[in-house]
Parts: structure tokens; sequence; C-alpha cells
């Protein structure tokens, strides 16, 4: 069985890195050299992200109002150099925490494994 923190690293991640991503080159004009530098994350990846080779449930997670939100407001604070990248840490973790807490990341995990909702509360 997967468990929530691998659906954290294997569908949350790529779909908080890809809005990232995609503001800063539609909003801020940034090549993807610089993202990839800026996310720590290699060029190619950021190049898979673009060309839209996200995995499809990474894809629906990113559609998520949180992920677009933290998103549009991480990308914000980078291109205006106010987030250094402890305080993206702090970012990405508050968002997940969140994700977690509203109970989003156990429909995406059930979902995935086609389980009945169970009565645990690992993610909250």
């Amino acid at each position: 069985m997967m468990m929530p923190c691998e659906v954290i690293v294997r569908y949350y991640l790529p779909a908080m890195r890809y809005r990232i991503a995609k503001e800063l080159m539609g909003n801020y004009g940034w090549t993807q050299v610089e993202v990839s530098n800026k996310l720590n994350i290699t060029q190619a990846a950021v190049s898979k992200y673009m060309g839209g080779k996200l995995d499809d449930r990474a894809k629906k997670f990113s559609e998520s109002s949180e992920i677009k939100n933290a998103a549009k407001r991480i990308a914000k604070k980078i291109a205006e150099g106010e987030i250094k990248p402890t305080d993206s840490i702090y970012e990405f973790c508050l968002v997940c925490g969140t994700v977690r807490k509203e109970g989003k990341l156990c429909k995406l995990h059930f979902d995935m494994k086609r389980m009945e909702e169970c009565k645990c509360d690992v993610c909250r």
C-alpha cells in the first residue's frame, strides 16, 4: 500500500513545482533554467512539467485552489526576491498540511487505490 507521504512526494510536490514554474514563466518571463535554479530541480524536470508530461493524478491535484493559490503566492515571492529556500520549504509544508487536514489527500489516496473510505486520521 502506498503511504500518504508517498502520495505527497509523487503527486503533490510535482503539482506544486509545475504550478510555480508555470507562474514564473508565464507571468514573470523566467526561463526554464532560471526556474530550475530557483526551485533546485533540473531544467529537464521543468521542461517535462511545461510540456504537459505530468502524471494525470498530479495534474488533477494541481487544479485544486490550494495548490493554485499557494503557487501564485510563492512564485510572486520568488520573483520579487522576498523568499529564501527555507521560506519556500515552509510554504510547501503549510499547503501540504492544509490539504491533509481538509481530507483532500485522503480522497486522492483512496481514489487511487479504489479503497473504501476508512476511519483513520493519519493525514489529519
